[in-house]
Order: C-alpha cells, then sequence, then structure tokens
C-alpha cells in the first residue's frame, strides 16, 4: 500500500482530502456505458426519446465498430438540434463511454480540429483526465482554458450550467491540493451556486472552512451535506477527521464522542472513531467500539478488519487469525486482508501456519502485482520461509513500486538490519515513526528495532 491501512477503509476520500469526488465522466471503463442518456442527457432532457433516434442509431453503429456511419448518424442529429455537443465531442464520448478510454484524447484533439474548438468539453474532459492522473499544472491550463471558453458560451443553458459545475470542481480540487484553501472556498461557493444541492460540494467546503481555521462554519456545512445525502458521515465525523487533520486531537476526541452518541450503529461513526481510538493508544475503549460495531455491521468488511488489526497490535494473535478469516470471507481480493494474514500467520512457529502465509502472500501479489507493501510482505513470508532467492525478486519489486507504509518500511528495515544495514534500516524506521496517516500496526516492534540500530 502507498498509503496506511486506516485510509484503505471506507471512509470518504473526500473528508481525509485524499482524492476528487465527482470529477465528471469516468472512462476507459471495461464494461460499456454507452447509452443516450450518457451520451447526450448533459445537452437535453428526454435523451430517450423518439426525437433523438439518430443518437439512437449512431450507437448502434459504433457498437457495430462501423464509426463513420456512426458519425453520420451523429451529424443528422446535430444538424437537427444544434443544442448538441458538437460531433466531434460527442464521438470522442462514444470512446469512452464504450470503454476504448485510449482512443479519447485523439478523438478529442481531432475534435478540435474539427469543429470543437469553441466548445468547453474538449479541455474539461483533458483537465479531469489530468487531474485524476495527478498532472496537477496541465489539468489547472486546460480548466482555465475552459473558464474561458465557458464565459462565451452561449448555445446550451443545460450544457453550460454542468459546464460551469464541472470547471469550478476541479479548480477547487487544485486549490486544495496546493492548499489554497481561500481559492477553494471561493471556487467551491460557485460550484454550490450552480448546484446547492450537491451533498460533495457541501462537504468539500466544509473541509475548506477548517482549513481556514472556521470550523463552526465548516461543522454547518457537513450538517448541510449529511441532511443533502443521508449516505454522508455524521457530521461530527467529518469535523472529527478536520480535527485531526489539523493535529487538534482533543477537539477530535470530543467530536468522535459526540458522533457516537448521535449515530452509535452507523459503520462509517463506528469504524472512524475505532481507528481514532487505535492511534491514541487507547485500546479498552477501542474494544468496546469494535464490539458493538461487530453486533450492528455484522457484514462489514471494515469492522472485521479493523478488529483484526486491533486484536493482532493487543497480541491476541488467535482472536486477530479468527475477525481477518471472517474479513477474507466478506472480501476474498482485498490485499488488506490479505496482507494482514500473511504478516500475522508467518510469525507462528506452526510450519503449516507460515506456509498459509506464504499462500496468502502470494495471492496478494498475484492480485495486486505492482503495490510495494504487497510485494514487501511477499518478500518477508518467502524469507522466513527459507526462500532467500524469490524474496530477492520480491523486494525488487517492492522498492521499484513507490513508497512504502510505515508497517512496509518495518518490514523492510528488518531484512536490512538482519544484512547489518543498519544505516538505512534507520532511516527507514526513523521516517515510518514521523508518518502519522492511519494506523501503525506494527509501531511498537518498529520503536524496539530502532532503539537496537
Amino acid at each position: 500500500m502507498t498509503s496506511s491501512l486506516a485510509t484503505r477503509l471506507a471512509l470518504p476520500a473526500l473528508l481525509l482530502g485524499l482524492g476528487l469526488v465527482g470529477s465528471g465522466p469516468v472512462y476507459g471503463q471495461a464494461e460499456t456505458n454507452l447509452t443516450p442518456e450518457n451520451l447526450i442527457g448533459d445537452s437535453v432532457s428526454a435523451p430517450g426519446d423518439s426525437r433523438y433516434n439518430d443518437i439512437a442509431e449512431a450507437i448502434q453503429r459504433f457498437n457495430n465498430r462501423d464509426q463513420l456511419s456512426a458519425r453520420t448518424f451523429l451529424e443528422r442529429a446535430v444538424q437537427k438540434n444544434p443544442k448538441l455537443a458538437p460531433v466531434g465531442v460527442l464521438m470522442a464520448k462514444m470512446q469512452g463511454l464504450s470503454g476504448n478510454g485510449a482512443a479519447v484524447r485523439p478523438a478529442l484533439e481531432q475534435a478540435v480540429q474539427e469543429d470543437s474548438a469553441n466548445d468547453p468539453e474538449p479541455y474539461l474532459l483533458l483537465a479531469e483526465d489530468a487531474l485524476q492522473g495527478s498532472r496537477t499544472i496541465e489539468a489547472e491550463a486546460l480548466f482555465d482554458k475552459a473558464a474561458k471558453l465557458i464565459e462565451t458560451y452561449e448555445n446550451n443553458a443545460k450544457r453550460k450550467r454542468l459546464f460551469i459545475i464541472r470547471a469550478y470542481r476541479g479548480s477547487a480540487e487544485i486549490a486544495s491540493r496546493r492548499e489554497k484553501w481561500e481559492q477553494a472556498e471561493s471556487d467551491l461557493r460557485t460550484w454550490i451556486e450552480q448546484d446547492p444541492e450537491d451533498a460533495a460540494a457541501q462537504s468539500r467546503l466544509g473541509q475548506a472552512l477548517f482549513m481556514l481555521d472556521r470550523p463552526r462554519e465548516g461543522y454547518e456545512a457537513f450538517v448541510k451535506a449529511k441532511q443533502l445525502n443521508a449516505d454522508t458521515p455524521n457530521a461530527f465525523v467529518s469535523a472529527a477527521l478536520m480535527y485531526g487533520r489539523l493535529g487538534k486531537q482533543a477537539e477530535a476526541m470530543e467530536a468522535f464522542k459526540k458522533a457516537f452518541a448521535e449515530d452509535a450503529a452507523n459503520e462509517t461513526t463506528l469504524v472512524a472513531y475505532a481507528q481514532a481510538l487505535i492511534k491514541a493508544g487507547n485500546m479498552a475503549e477501542a474494544d468496546m467500539v469494535l464490539t458493538k460495531a461487530r453486533a450492528s455491521n455484522a457484514d462489514s468488511l471494515n469492522v472485521w478488519l479493523l478488529s483484526g488489526v486491533a486484536a493482532r497490535m493487543q497480541g491476541d494473535l488467535k482472536t486477530a487469525e479468527t475477525y481477518l478469516m471472517r474479513s477474507l470471507s466478506l472480501a476474498p481480493s482485498n490485499r488488506d486482508v490479505l496482507n494482514q494474514l500473511a504478516q500475522l500467520l508467518v510469525e507462528s512457529p506452526d510450519q503449516a501456519d507460515r506456509q498459509r502465509a506464504l499462500q496468502f502472500a502470494n495471492m496478494g501479489a498475484q492480485l495486486h502485482q505492482n503495490n510495494p507493501d504487497v510485494n514487501i510482505t511477499l518478500a518477508w513470508v518467502l524469507l522466513q520461509n527459507g526462500q532467500g532467492a524469490q524474496a530477492t525478486n520480491a523486494l525488487r519489486n517492492a522498492i521499484q513500486g513507490g513508497s512504502l507504509s510505515p508497517d512496509g518500511s518495518y518490514l523492510f528495515a528488518k531484512m536490512l538490519a538482519a544484512r547489518n544495514d543498519k544505516a538505512n534500516a534507520k532511516k527507514l524506521l526513523e521516517s515510518a515513526m514521523t508518518n502519522d496517516q492511519g494506523i501503525f500496526v506494527q509501531k511498537e516492534q518498529a520503536k524496539a528495532l530502532l532503539e537496537t540500530l
């Protein structure tokens, strides 16, 4: 994992500041999403109406790999209703919605050259793609270009409204990444002006307001988000996460207690509160919360996974295995579950358990072959099973895969220390100890190892 265990649990990425929520169409998926609604629903009402039979026919021809005929029917549709997107844009969207993500960019480039140079959507689509790929500078330039075109665009009021939302949503994300919180607030309020019923916008506004040291207003935005979407976390949970991000642990715990009092059966509330208690070292209280969570959310992967982690941290390895196996039954390919089981079982004196650990580690590496933490676990488990050569290959993959979580760094440090490379082992551990992102499962063991170096 490039992030810690806690950030892999199902808390909203929005509240943890980990990514863009609702960034527009997601292209390149394996399954097709090519329907009249997805293709022209942002331009017209009732896109499945017989008035748009040419669109339906274009989709049929496109699905039959006859792009030339598909374009012809799109041209007829746009000629009948000029409020539709330009033909070039529609062709690009058809590529993406049919799962051919690699063809979207070339199609958009062609669209801009042919009929879409003054349409904002090609630039918005490219900007959103750049943002998802963390190409922030490119995204910013494209959003700026789109914004200029939106100012003069008057062809379709429905499209223009959605363009404004997408442009300011993207700009707010860029401002947040750069910690320009006043700019983020301004962009978010423009987004909300266009769509006051968007819970994600309200949640993001709450985050920005907390970062501007206006917690009361931020909490009110979180309350509004919850009112708009019942699946949004309790407002006190959202506030607690922001207090934690700001290093205000006392305020975070107070907010978590209020959330627990209000919403004691809610999975997100229970998991977030338990995580915070574990991080704070209050294991007794965490056990109480997790006991309640298991009773009220018996089918929650996150509850059982976190329960297994808590038991492991307290040295109750049998209980940890029981909880983690329950997690595995709920999500057989989950990389955190596989990683935890492999690391847990390899410490057993029973050779059969160590072989099971190797099975879980190999499974994780097969399913998540580019993940550095998965590969570091595999290397460690192979080494413990006497397979040094294979461990070296897995270690090489781990190093090439990117940054490690604190627990991954600890395992790597153990291997370096065993090779008497104390200097690099010490650097890894010192860095891991300063990483406050989520739960460091083996933190006490890492401290003990660091003291020997």
